[in-house]
C-alpha cells in the first residue's frame, strides 16, 4: 500500500515538475531571445552566435529555476490532492503529513544531486565560455548589424554605405554623421575598415580617402578637411558582461584561491542545491488548504516566501563579500530561518504531540 502511494505521488510530482519547468524556461528563453535579437540588430552580438549564447545562458538559469519549479510543483500537486479530498482519504488510511515527505524526498534528493553537479561544474564552465565570447565580440572586426543601402543608427552615429565585402570586414562609399554636444560632423570616405589599437585594445574605424565636414556651412567655425586616412574610435559596447571572473572560475580554483569572494561564491553554489531540500521541506505543510480555497490557494504566499528566501541568500552573499557577515555564518542562517518557519507551521497544524510521536516512531523504527 505504502509503495503504491509513494509511486503515485512521485509520478504525479515528476509530471507536474516537467510541466512547470517547461513553462518557466519558455518564459525565460522568450525574454532572453528578445534581448539577444535586439543586440544582434544593434551589432553588439553576431547573429551566428545567437543560439550558442542562448544555450549558455539557459544552463545558468536552469540551476536557478529548477528549485523554484520543484517547489511550485509540490504546492500545485498537494493543493490538488487537498481539493479533490485525496488527502482526506490518505489520512483515513493512516498516512499523515510526516509520511508524505518520503515520496517528496525520493524525488528531491536525486534532483539536488543533479543541481549540485550543474552548480559546481557546468555553470562555471558555461560562464567562462560566455565571458570569453563576450571579449571576442568586443574585439570583433566584422561590421555586424549593418546592411548596404540602409541607414544604421548607433548611439550618436548614423552610418550609410553602398557596398560591403562578403566577409563583412570592409565597406565602400561610406557616409557617417556624428553628433558631439551641439556640433555635427559629416564624413565621407571611399573605403573603411575596422582595426584594433594594440596599445589601448580599442576598436577603431579607419576611413580611407575622404572628407570631413564640421559645423554648419556658412558659419565662421565651419571646417572642411580632406584626408587619406582617418581613424575614429568606435564607442564601447553598452552591454555589461553579467559574469565576473569569480563566477567563471572552477570550483577547485575557488578553493585554491581562498579569498573572501571565492568562499562567498562557493557558498552560493552550495546554497542553490541545498535550497531544493529546504523548499521541499517547506512546501509540504505550506500546501495544506481547505477544499474551498482551490488548488492555487497557497501559491501566492508560497511564491512570496520564495522571493524573500532567495533575496536573503543574495543579500548574505553581498554581506560576505563586504565582510559585514562572517563566512562561518554565511548563508546558513537563511536556511535555518526557513526550516524554523516550517517547524512553526507544523507545530501550528499538529501540535507538540504530533512532533514527539513522529520523532519517537522514527527512533523506534531505527532500533528495530
Amino acid at each position: 500500500m505504502s509503495v503504491i502511494i509513494d509511486r503515485y505521488i512521485g509520478r504525479e510530482l515528476l509530471k507536474t515538475l516537467i510541466g512547470v519547468s517547461i513553462v518557466l524556461y519558455f518564459i525565460f528563453l522568450s525574454n532572453k531571445l528578445v534581448r539577444y535579437l535586439a543586440e544582434v540588430a544593434s551589432g553588439e552580438l553576431p547573429g551566428s552566435y545567437l543560439l550558442i549564447i542562448l544555450g549558455l545562458a539557459s544552463m545558468r538559469y536552469l540551476v536557478i529555476f529548477t528549485p523554484l519549479a520543484f517547489y511550485i510543483s509540490i504546492l500545485l500537486l498537494f493543493g490538488r490532492l487537498y481539493r479533490d479530498h485525496e488527502m482526506a482519504s490518505l489520512s483515513a488510511c493512516g498516512i499523515g503529513m510526516g509520511r508524505l515527505y518520503r515520496p517528496v524526498f525520493n524525488v528531491a534528493i536525486p534532483l539536488t544531486i543533479l543541481i549540485a553537479v550543474l552548480s559546481f561544474y557546468v555553470v562555471p564552465w558555461a560562464s567562462s565560455v560566455q565571458g570569453d565570447l563576450s571579449k571576442l565580440f568586443a574585439r570583433n572586426l566584422e561590421f555586424t548589424g549593418i546592411s548596404p543601402g540602409k541607414f544604421h543608427a548607433s548611439g550618436n552615429r548614423i552610418i550609410y554605405l553602398e557596398k560591403m565585402s562578403e566577409d563583412k570586414t570592409n565597406m565602400e562609399k561610406v557616409f557617417i554623421k556624428v553628433k558631439y554636444d551641439d556640433r555635427e560632423i559629416l564624413m565621407m570616405a571611399e573605403k573603411a575598415y575596422l582595426e584594433v589599437d594594440p596599445n589601448t585594445d580599442e576598436r577603431l574605424l579607419v576611413m580611407i580617402n575622404g572628407s570631413r565636414y564640421e559645423g554648419m556651412p556658412g558659419e565662421s567655425d565651419f571646417k572642411q578637411l580632406k584626408f587619406s586616412r582617418h581613424a575614429m574610435r568606435v564607442a564601447p559596447s553598452k552591454k555589461k558582461v553579467a559574469y565576473t571572473s569569480v563566477e567563471s572560475l572552477s570550483t577547485m580554483a575557488l578553493i585554491q584561491s581562498g579569498t573572501i569572494k571565492a568562499w562567498a561564491e562557493l557558498q552560493w553554489r552550495a546554497a542553490i542545491p541545498l535550497s531544493t531540500l529546504v523548499l521541499a521541506f517547506l512546501a509540504v505543510p505550506l500546501s495544506k488548504i481547505n477544499p474551498r480555497q482551490g488548488q492555487f490557494g497557497k501559491l501566492f504566499s508560497g511564491i512570496l516566501l520564495y522571493i524573500v528566501y532567495v533575496n536573503l541568500i543574495a543579500v548574505s552573499k553581498a554581506w560576505m563579500v563586504k565582510e559585514t557577515l562572517s563566512l562561518s555564518v554565511g548563508m546558513t542562517w537563511v536556511h535555518l530561518l526557513v526550516i524554523l518557519l516550517t517547524l512553526i507551521i507544523l507545530l501550528r497544524e499538529h501540535g507538540w504531540f504530533w512532533v514527539r510521536r513522529l520523532w519517537f516512531s522514527r527512533l523506534r523504527n531505527k532500533t528495530v
